[in-house]
């Protein structure tokens, strides 16, 4: 095979890949990977966070008052999880059903992604609005017995997270890559 031939052969599998891509990736089969994995993690991670944190929050339901600091904290970081994994969530879902072809699949993706979008906002709104309440009694309360924070030794707890990032853009390369 000459490398004209290779080249055209490369050039009609790439336009194949894209041309069930939405219309603004279409053109880009890197932006659409990108996009695939970073929602994809974006969803995967925002799960976790939000689920560790409602655990937590459940778990200290009869020891800790809903305004304590750390009850507020957790409920902070519990929505900003929520926020990040249903935006991400949503628009992943709609990045992954536009390669099935099938148009109504894809517009009733939209749709559901048109009803979430409006909750992860909202969630963020939330995330904020409780950050610029509480912020004054968070900051107090830590000045109160300020503890040294050792985030080194927590590194390991990144492992899992790294794992998701790397299957994220593993699934992501893949999809565009094979189609």
């Amino acid at each position: 095979m000459t490398a004209t031939a290779t080249s055209n052969y490369i050039g009609q599998a790439m336009s194949a890949t894209t041309a069930l891509a939405p219309p603004s990736l279409a053109d880009n089969p890197g932006l659409l990977t990108w996009n695939l994995f970073v929602m994809t993690a974006a969803m995967c991670l925002g799960i976790m966070m939000a689920g560790k944190q409602a655990r937590r929050l459940w778990a200290a339901r009869c020891i800790d008052h809903p305004t304590d600091p750390v009850s507020v904290y957790r409920i902070i970081i519990f929505l900003a999880g929520c926020a990040v994994a249903s935006r991400g969530g949503a628009e992943a879902v709609s990045l992954w059903s536009w390669s099935s072809g099938d148009a109504a699949t894809i517009e009733r993706v939209a749709e559901l992604k048109r009803w979430l979008d409006p909750l992860s906002v909202g969630c963020g709104f939330l995330w904020m609005a409780l950050h610029i309440l509480a912020e004054p009694m968070i900051e107090h309360q830590l000045r109160k017995a300020p503890l040294p924070v050792d985030m080194w030794s927590r590194w390991p707890q990144l492992r899992r997270p790294g794992l998701i990032l790397l299957v994220s853009l593993l699934m992501a390369a893949a999809a565009v890559g094979l189609r």
